[in-house]
């Protein structure tokens, strides 16, 4: 089966695929108005062992991306993987049917779920009020 095959029997991007607002076009894909361009391989030898191929070789998967911003700040998303570009990720977040482009370079960690299993707080959130990630309202 090849990876894009693979890719396309995840859970999540099945039931992505059976959206009535998903297209597919010249090997670009489309849903709720979001443009995704076809997905590179990144099957070379510069790019083999890289993060890009290792991400995209797990398009599919739920996940929650650590990022480093300035020197000491970590930053945490979370959802599921949607497409990997060289410099960038995407990710789709189901609970709010967005979609979040995240800084390749600014990765520091990817933790990976097992199907069905999600982290316990809501990382796309806000803090709430006691300083607890992922328990503030979401703004409307």
């Amino acid at each position: 089966m090849s990876d894009i095959e693979r890719q396309n029997n995840m859970p999540g991007m099945r039931r992505l695929r059976n959206r009535t607002d998903y297209q597919e076009l010249d090997g670009n894909y489309y849903l709720d108005n979001f443009v995704r361009p076809e997905q590179p391989t990144f099957d070379t030898e510069e790019m083999r062992g890289s993060m890009q191929y290792i991400l995209a070789k797990n398009i599919g998967q739920y996940v929650v991306v650590e990022f480093l911003i300035g020197t000491d700040g970590i930053m945490r998303k979370q959802g599921m993987l949607y497409y990997v570009g060289r410099s960038f990720i995407t990710l789709y977040d189901e609970s709010a049917n967005n979609f979040i482009i995240c800084d390749v370079f600014s990765i520091k960690f990817v933790y990976f779920y097992f199907p069905g299993d999600r982290p316990r707080f809501n990382y796309n959130l806000l803090p709430g009020p006691n300083g607890e990630p992922g328990t503030g309202n979401r703004r409307r």
